[in-house]
């Protein structure tokens, strides 16, 4: 079956992930779910405060004429992160889990420029466990070529030894997957945070 490219304004595989549900379903972040609603209801109680109390607000700010950037801020920051905040509730808390196993991670992300060759990286990467130093190399140049034209993006879940390796392509303000992600044989399964920062601490070393 052929793949079909994708565009979003996603700097993940969702887009990707959407359209296999034999494979992949979606759900709530409980952490990511609660942290919004902290900061959706925090938001409220400073609403509160402000609006109860606004000559206070503006004293405390220094006054209207002073301030007014701070008064500004004080009134109308308030609602608006109350809103992102509801709408992150909604949209930002969804994850991803392998369907009937676990959840999914994204352990590593590199941007590199057009003309990277981030093919020889996908093939590197491939090899998995059989090349761990061959993969640290391939990230080691990764991470020296940065860039923000394509994106290597690495999924994993390690309870089901599965990754998906992705290249998303930036196009202005929408992001493409023009090529369906690979799914790593699960016994080439590696550590891919590991070996990612192994590539960065020697990166660092070779720019000392």
């Amino acid at each position: 079956m052929s793949f079909t490219p994708l565009r979003s304004r996603s700097r993940s595989l969702s887009p990707w992930f959407a359209t296999r549900p034999d494979l992949f379903v979606a759900e709530r972040s409980p952490r990511k779910s609660a942290t919004w609603l902290v900061i959706a209801a925090l938001m409220v109680i400073v609403m509160l405060l402000v609006s109860l109390n606004p000559e206070a607000t503006a004293e405390l700010l220094g006054g209207r004429v002073r301030s007014g950037l701070a008064i500004a801020g004080a009134f109308f920051l308030p609602p608006a992160i109350f809103v992102a905040s509801i709408v992150m509730f909604f949209v930002g808390a969804r994850r991803w889990r392998i369907k009937d196993g676990g959840v999914l991670t994204n352990p590593v992300i590199h941007g590199v420029p057009a003309g990277f060759p981030l093919d020889q990286v996908v093939a590197a990467l491939e090899r998995g466990s059989a090349d761990s130093a061959g993969i640290v190399a391939a990230l080691k140049d990764v991470i020296a070529h940065k860039g923000d034209d394509r994106l290597l993006t690495i999924w994993t879940s390690a309870t089901d030894r599965a990754m998906y390796i992705g290249v998303i392509r930036v196009d202005g303000k929408d992001l493409c997957i023009d090529s369906e992600p690979i799914a790593l044989d699960p016994a080439l399964f590696f550590d891919a945070k590991d070996l990612d920062r192994t590539a960065l601490r020697e990166h660092a070393g070779l720019g000392r």
